[in-house]
């Protein structure tokens, strides 16, 4: 998980990998070959629906203002890179509980 995640001058920037389910969840798990971590969305890639979604999705795991997370690569992708305004060791800390004990749900239980 360690290629997922980057520090930056900003925070950390997360590498992750969209897919479209029935449910929003997030981590839905990790791509061990293209070293990404997956969420999943129930919303179509249309319009920028998705790419709203996946803001509010990691704003809320992360516990932060949607204004503080920020795709910064690939809205037209199913590859994003993600700015988190959040330093790495926090994020780690939050990733590593999440994808443990991975339910797949946020930990807003939504």
């Amino acid at each position: 998980m360690k290629y997922a995640i980057e520090d930056s001058e900003q925070g950390t920037i997360i590498h992750i990998k969209v897919k479209i389910g029935n449910k929003s969840r997030f981590p839905a798990g990790y791509d061990e070959w293209r070293h990404r971590i997956e969420i999943e969305v129930d919303e179509e890639p249309v319009k920028g629906k998705a790419n709203r979604k996946i803001v509010e999705i990691l704003a809320a795991y992360f516990n932060l203002k949607k204004e503080d997370v920020e795709i910064i690569h690939g809205k037209k992708s199913r590859e994003k890179d993600i700015l988190v305004k959040k330093k790495k060791d926090e994020v780690l800390h939050i990733l590593k509980n999440g994808l443990q004990g991975s339910t797949g749900r946020n930990r807003k239980g939504n």
